[in-house]
C-alpha cells in the first residue's frame, strides 16, 4: 500500500461535519432508490455507501484548519452521549412541480440530535467559519433532481413511501469529512473521527 502524500497546510479541501448511518438503513435506502429510479425524472442519485447525515457544511477550508476543527469535535464528543435516531418517510426540497433534492427523513424526538448539531455549529462559528443561518432540518440526501422532466412521476412515487420505515442508526462518533468531486459523483474521506464518550 502506498503511503498518502503529505499535504500542505495551504491545500484547500471541501469539508463538512457529519454522522454515519447503519448498514440496515443503507440497504433500505438502496431498495428505495431502486424503485424511484423507475420514474422518468433525471436525478443524480447518491450511492448508498456515501449517504450520511450532515450536521454542518463547511465548504472550502485549508488543511491547516482541520486540526482546530478536530480538537473542537473531540471536546464536544468527550461529553456527548451515544444516541440513536430513526430514518423514515421521504420528501423533497423545492416545489412539487420542480423538486431540487430527494431526501429520507430523520426522527430523533428527544432533542439530542438537535442539541449536538447546535453545539457543533457554535464551535465551528467560534473558530471563525461562516455557516448556514437557516434552521437545521435533519435529513439524508438521496439524490439531486436535474430538471423538471418527470418531476410529477417522481413525486407521485415518493408519496407512496411517505410512511416508509428504514431502520435505526446508533450514533457513536462525529466525523470531519472531505468531499472529493469526481466525474462519477462526489466521494468522501474521513479526515477525523471523534468518539462520543459521555456517560
Amino acid at each position: 500500500m502506498k503511503a498518502k502524500p503529505e499535504r500542505s497546510d495551504e491545500e484547500v479541501v471541501r469539508a463538512f461535519i457529519a454522522l454515519d448511518i447503519s448498514d440496515e438503513v443503507r440497504a433500505a435506502l438502496d431498495h428505495l432508490q431502486h424503485d424511484l429510479k423507475k420514474s422518468e425524472a433525471r436525478v443524480g442519485w447518491v450511492a448508498p455507501d456515501r449517504i450520511h447525515l450532515t450536521l454542518v457544511f463547511l465548504g472550502d477550508i485549508f488543511v491547516a484548519q482541520a486540526e482546530g476543527l478536530a480538537r473542537a469535535l473531540d471536546a464536544i464528543a468527550s461529553n456527548g452521549v451515544p444516541f440513536s435516531f430513526e430514518v423514515s418517510a421521504t420528501g423533497t426540497f423545492g416545489p412539487p412541480a420542480s423538486p431540487r433534492v430527494v431526501w429520507a427523513g430523520v426522527e430523533e424526538p428527544s432533542g439530542t440530535l438537535a442539541a449536538l448539531q447546535a453545539s457543533v455549529a457554535e464551535a465551528v462559528a467560534a473558530l471563525g467559519f461562516r455557516i448556514e443561518a437557516r434552521p437545521f432540518h435533519p435529513h439524508l440526501t438521496l439524490g439531486r433532481v436535474r430538471g423538471r422532466r418527470g418531476a410529477a412521476d417522481l413525486t407521485s412515487r415518493l408519496e407512496s413511501f411517505k410512511n416508509l420505515q428504514c431502520g435505526r442508526v446508533e450514533v457513536q462518533r462525529l466525523l470531519l469529512m472531505q468531499s472529493l468531486l469526481r466525474p462519477q459523483g462526489a466521494e468522501y474521506q474521513v479526515l477525523h473521527s471523534s468518539e462520543l464518550k459521555g456517560a
